[in-house]
Parts: structure tokens; C-alpha cells; sequence
């Protein structure tokens, strides 16, 4: 086991931590001309984590989380990008929650995106699982400064491996 693993997540810094967030989804046959027809300053997007490279059909809803921080978009983007991000973790319970794994200095960190007891939050949350579950793993991070649909700040597609029960 990852000794990294093993440590609880520590929480985003309070400096960083979006206004507002949500749950999101794109078809796959649209979220690579989104993520490659704008101008987004910040962005990783791996040909091999494209939803054609993994074969998904162009209906299947790839689940995402959208950050939006104001005029510390920027920053917070920035910071997610210095992080290495490897996916977004859906966390059910008394205390829902959201948790980046990263790959920062070569080792695994969890970072505590969001806290949450609101049921619609949380059957978000269960969708979003299952739209993970569906995508094989593909998700994605958009930051942006607000909801207006006009600028974006950071776009990441994300990957988790998901184990299957057998």
C-alpha cells in the first residue's frame, strides 16, 4: 500500500478553494472539441485520455467537476496544475466529499476539494460515480472565473483506474 495512501487527505489551502463548485457532465463526442476549440491557458489533455483513444461512443456522458473562482481562477487553476492531477474521487457518507489525487514530487497526495451533507449534492455525487463507472474512468477538472460560459481557465482530463468486482 502507498504510505501516502495511508496519511488523510489535507484540505485544499483556504486561499485556493473555489466559490462555487459542481458536478458536470459532457457527451464524449463533444468534450475534446470543447476542451481543444478554446482558448484555455491551462490544460492537460493526453491524446491517450481522449474519449475517441479509449473508445467510448460519442453518447456516453463523461463526468466532470466545475470550479468557479472568481478572480482567483487563475490561481487556483495554476495551483491544480503544479499538483499534477490524476482524478477526482467521489466520497459517499455522513460527510460527503471530493478528493483530488495528485502526483506531486513524486509522491501521491489526496487534497480535500469539498465537504458536503446536502442530499442533491450527494445523488450528484452518485451520478457522477456512475458516469465514471461508464466512462472507464475519464473525468475532467474545469476551472473558469464564473458561470457565463465565456472564458475558462484550466481543463484537465483526468483518469482513474477503476477496479471491477469479480
Amino acid at each position: 500500500m502507498n504510505p501516502n495512501l495511508a496519511r488523510p487527505p489535507q484540505p485544499v489551502p483556504e486561499a485556493l478553494r473555489p466559490n462555487r463548485w459542481q458536478f458536470a457532465a459532457l457527451p464524449a463526442g463533444e468534450l475534446w472539441d470543447f476542451a481543444t476549440s478554446r482558448p484555455i491557458p491551462i490544460q492537460s489533455l493526453s491524446p491517450e485520455r481522449s474519449p475517441l483513444a479509449l473508445g467510448l461512443a460519442s453518447t456516453v456522458l463523461i463526468p466532470g467537476v466545475i470550479l468557479e473562482g472568481g478572480r482567483q481562477s487563475r490561481w487556483i487553476a495554476q495551483w491544480i496544475q503544479e499538483q499534477q492531477p490524476l482524478w477526482l474521487e467521489y466520497v459517499p457518507g455522513e460527510l460527503q466529499g471530493l478528493i483530488l489525487h495528485s502526483h506531486f514530487n513524486q509522491e501521491h497526495h489526496r487534497w480535500v476539494m469539498a465537504t458536503f451533507q446536502d442530499p442533491e449534492v450527494g445523488q450528484a455525487g452518485v451520478t457522477y460515480q456512475q458516469r465514471l463507472n461508464l466512462s472507464q474512468g475519464l473525468h475532467f477538472l474545469l476551472v473558469q472565473p464564473d458561470d457565463s460560459g465565456q472564458t475558462y481557465t484550466g481543463i484537465w482530463l483526468l483518469h482513474q483506474e477503476l477496479h471491477q468486482e469479480s
